[in-house]
């Protein structure tokens, strides 16, 4: 009998203290449930292909969310003093590059997320929607345009790529490109490097590799580079191109610039129509235009003004290898080549010293007002252009400082899903000035609306 019941007393024993088991992990879970914060990791991608890790904690007690990029990645950035006067002064709230929050509600399998989304520059309304290893949202700024986001779970926040293979790659390709033989001799690179490599093992996303890369290159004297995904959605550059003109009301029109052409009979037959529509003020839109042709640039002086000029020249790597100064305007046929001459210039910018830039006038000649827009971004060729416009008087600028980069570009891939803009040739006005890290001030400052603008003038 005693045997009888001690072993039942054991079972007994057991199964009480597995049954208190079961009953504490089903109180935890519920306690998590209600006060706690689950957490998932996703791998989100943008319209242009660049990918975002983003860590997602939902707080089910009060149906919330907060979503972040890596954490203190624009603190490491920054440096910890500079995020400190940045965040005292209000011009950052946190210590990433996104930050967002909002709230959260339930239906069926899918939860839904309503909040907004902080970046260092910009904020944007937040509308997504997970649902079981699925993500689908949609950012919106203050002038409505959208974004669309899509992207997966994933098991962890470990970078999504390998990017310290990614920088070193790049750092090869610009010391070996760039217009410049004596930047890696610079003290300023070799810093930009260091500081670059003491971060590039933490960079987890596409996001934070262009915005580092863009940061801490601004440290630098010379033009600093860009990294970008490959957009396998983007049109074909050699695509036509449409839409150049916009009648927008009796006797005026703007011009798209990144739309015009970029052969002398389309040119032609633009200004053709120009002068058929009787249009007296001309407004060229160049805001943020990063990419625009110089040939196209070229072909567009041609019908502004009835007297040629010389109006500047870009130098390339090999000149700068083997001369010291700027040549003179009466020298550049004899020593460079014409842009025109080339249908691009991408396979002969190694080859040759640099292009000259010549206006040569065509018919017919636009005798109207002219106004050009910039803004910051506005860079390249199409900075080079508003540099000769403004010194040569046959525009009015209008809008913000220019970016301080009125190179031109060539473009080489990276691990086949990258892509690095180097620039391979520099510009120099007529009078043998640079504007590298200077830009070309506007005659009219505007901050928004410069077509609203020039249209009331």
């Amino acid at each position: 009998m005693p045997k009888y019941w001690n072993k039942n007393l054991f079972l007994t024993e057991s199964i009480y203290s597995e049954t208190m088991t079961r009953l504490k992990l089903f109180s935890l879970f519920i306690f998590l449930s209600i006060n706690g914060f689950s957490q998932t990791f996703w791998q989100i991608e943008n319209e242009r292909g660049e990918e975002l890790l983003l860590t997602i904690r939902i707080n089910p007690g009060n149906n919330t969310f907060e979503t972040y990029t890596r954490k203190d990645a624009l603190r490491e950035m920054a440096g910890s003093l500079m995020y400190l006067v940045a965040k005292t002064a209000g011009k950052v709230k946190y210590p990433e590059l996104m930050h967002g929050e909002g709230k959260v509600s339930y239906h069926a399998d899918t939860l839904h997320y309503d909040g907004r989304i902080d970046y260092p520059d910009k904020i944007f309304s937040l509308k997504a929607k997970t649902w079981n290893d699925n993500f689908y949202g949609l950012l919106t700024d203050d002038k409505n345009r959208t974004t669309l986001l899509k992207g997966k779970k994933v098991a962890s926040d470990k970078p999504l790529r390998d990017y310290p293979a990614l920088i070193n790659n790049s750092f090869s390709l610009i010391e070996k490109f760039y217009w410049d033989p004596n930047l890696k001799k610079s003290s300023d690179w070799q810093n930009f490097k260091s500081e670059i490599n003491g971060l590039q093992s933490k960079i987890a996303d596409d996001y934070e590799l262009a915005m580092t890369m863009m940061w801490l290159g601004k440290k630098l004297q010379q033009i600093p580079h860009e990294i970008r995904k490959l957009n396998k959605k983007a049109p074909d550059p050699q695509q036509k191109k449409s839409n150049a003109l916009k009648i927008l009301s009796a006797n005026n029109a703007i011009l798209f610039l990144n739309n015009l052409p970029d052969t002398k009979e389309e040119m032609d037959q633009l200004f053709k129509e120009i002068q058929d529509k009787n249009i007296k003020k001309l407004i060229i839109e160049a805001e943020g235009s990063r990419n625009h042709s110089i040939i196209s640039a070229l072909l567009l002086a041609n019908h502004l003004t009835p007297l040629p000029a010389n109006w500047g020249c870009y130098l390339t790597r090999r000149w700068t290898e083997t001369e010291n100064t700027i040549p003179q305007p009466a020298n550049w046929v004899q020593l460079l080549k014409n842009p025109l001459e080339f249908s691009g210039l991408t396979n002969v910018s190694f080859s040759e010293k640099g292009f000259y830039l010549k206006t040569v006038t065509a018919s017919p000649t636009f005798k109207g007002k002219v106004y050009y827009l910039i803004n910051k971004w506005s860079s390249n060729a199409a900075e080079a252009l508003a540099i000769y416009l403004k010194i040569e008087k046959l525009a009015i600028l209008v809008g913000q400082k220019s970016a301080g980069t009125p190179a031109l570009t060539n473009i080489y891939e990276l691990d086949k899903q990258y892509r690095i803009l180097i620039p391979f040739a520099q510009f120099y006005d007529k009078n043998g000035k640079s504007y590298h890290g200077k830009g070309v001030e506007p005659d009219l400052t505007v901050e928004q609306d410069a077509v609203g603008y020039v249209l009331k003038l």
